[in-house]
């Protein structure tokens, strides 16, 4: 989970965006990382895409109930807050309820990001994103809607999924298994489903090799912070950079 590209001062990091309500242990490696920083790169800063959630009233809202059962729907209506910024569930870009849904089954505190970001702020440590909002918003766009309202369903059919999930995939983080991680990601609906993986994972992986390629040149030490699904599995961030990593013990 914590790896350096051999002969550079680049590091890369596989977090968790958030810890269960039960188990907030953070690795001693992930204070380590901070520490050895001199500059910091996320992935995005998540407040941004809160605009993007919902469908441009000028072209129409694409409709998420046709892709789900009426009983599936029912669930998903019921589950949802009826005000602030999610609500109402009828305005949301299906893929935005798609990656909100879990959430609202989850009994979960604040990971690895936003500790760190305010440890940043406080410390004028430097860092900056690996892609705006509105890439974010663009790659979540190309998930298939039939994918969405199949996730979706099964996510109701079994509530208690996504705590299981996070639970499992948090013991095997502290463990630093990314082989585990990997294969619970396989068993959850999130992504087992076409078009879903490729859309949160790998497509996500290439852009973003793509504006690392100029950080092994860089003399300040700098920790590249993504989610550990991002380090495991086809198409993963380490393969797309094609460079030689080892990992910092």
């Amino acid at each position: 989970m914590y790896l350096q590209l051999t002969g550079t001062n680049v590091r890369l990091l596989g977090s968790m965006h958030l810890f269960p309500a039960t188990s907030r242990r953070t690795p001693p490696w992930v204070a380590e990382a901070y520490e050895w920083a001199e500059a910091l790169v996320f992935e995005s800063d998540p407040p941004a895409i809160l605009p993007f959630l919902k469908t441009d009233a000028q072209r129409g809202a694409v409709q998420l109930q046709p892709f789900l059962s009426a009983d599936a729907w029912a669930q998903l209506r019921a589950l949802w807050p009826v005000e602030g910024p999610l609500a109402p569930l009828d305005e949301l870009r299906p893929w935005a309820a798609l990656i909100v849904a879990p959430t609202l089954l989850q009994q979960a505190v604040e990971g690895v990001e936003p500790r760190m970001l305010r440890s940043a702020s406080a410390q004028a440590k430097p860092y900056r994103y690996l892609e705006t909002a509105q890439d974010v918003a663009a790659a979540l766009e190309s998930i298939p809607l039939e994918a969405v309202g199949a996730a979706l369903g099964l996510l109701m059919a079994d509530h208690d999924e996504p705590q299981r999930t996070l639970e499992r995939m948090h013991a095997a983080w502290l463990e630093g298994d990314l082989q585990a991680v990997q294969q619970i990601a396989v068993e959850s609906p999130m992504f087992n489903l076409p078009g879903i993986r490729h859309a949160v994972l790998d497509a996500r992986n290439r852009a973003w090799a793509a504006r690392l390629q100029e950080l092994p040149e860089q003399r300040e030490r700098t920790l590249v912070v993504v989610g550990a699904l991002h380090l495991c599995g086809p198409g993963n961030l380490i393969e797309c950079l094609a460079r030689p990593v080892e990992v910092v013990s």
